[in-house]
């Protein structure tokens, strides 16, 4: 049989992004969130926002158009942004008044070392104080999980207390851009799956295409022009007391 490849010449634009969810729509898939069990037709999409908020918000207002929901992943850890901050936190309160999901993107690094595989108890008790952290950005944080960089001990594992997105039933059939792979192998099937994951980091794309390296590379920039311009407001600028 055939592999029916989902769209071509691969382009990190939101055009190019535009194009894919409507193929995806036009294959029937319905846009759930992890809440939904797996089932004929469901399509989870999610987005593990590493690199910017402000890229996250462009790509969840292009869904709403489109009548698509997804789930947005959100660093509590970030280097690049503070979702408990200011701009930022209401950055996050919007993209959840598109109808999207606001979850955790997890970071195990912080916490255990490449070696260290802990205990489940310790796992859910430490995404519990994250999760209810996020929920301080005056967004309702789902139970939803994903996990940042994942280590092998995540993948297909079930937890009690909130859905793994790399658990076995939303994870058997997947497709990531993760550091733009989707470049060299885009997105196919011998034939599209009953149901489907699809993950896409939304700083990896833009209106312009470029290489992840200077993707990277572009968002450094624009996380220390929004430190330098914010400290310079409080501290030089503003009035001291």
């Amino acid at each position: 049989m055939a592999t029916r490849q989902l769209l071509g010449d691969v382009e990190f634009t939101h055009e190019w992004y535009s194009a894919f969810l409507r193929r995806l729509q036009k294959e029937g898939y319905c846009f759930r969130t992890f809440a939904h069990q797996p089932e004929a037709g469901n399509l989870y999409l999610r987005h593990d926002v590493d690199l910017s908020l402000e890229g996250a918000l462009r790509m969840a207002r292009l869904e709403a158009d489109l009548g698509v929901q997804a789930t947005y992943c959100i660093l509590l850890r970030s280097p690049l942004y503070n979702p408990l901050d200011g701009d930022k936190r209401e950055i996050v309160q919007a993209i959840e008044s598109l109808g999207h999901d606001i979850a955790l993107h997890f970071d195990t690094h912080s916490y255990w070392g490449p070696e260290n595989k802990p205990d489940t108890a310790t796992v859910e008790r430490r995404v519990r104080e994250e999760q209810e952290a996020l929920a301080l950005a005056g967004v309702d944080c789902s139970e939803t999980v994903s996990f940042h960089r994942p280590p092998a001990w995540v993948l297909d594992r079930e937890f009690e207390s909130f859905q793994n997105t790399y658990a076995p039933a939303y994870f058997s059939e997947y497709v990531a851009d993760s550091s733009q792979r989707w470049r060299e192998q885009p997105p196919a099937f011998e034939e599209f799956p009953p149901s489907l994951q699809v993950l896409t980091h939304p700083g990896l794309w833009g209106e312009s295409d470029r290489e992840f390296d200077r993707r990277v590379e572009q968002s450094i920039v624009d996380s220390c022009q929004q430190t330098r311009q914010r400290v310079r407001q409080e501290f030089l600028q503003g009035e001291q007391k």
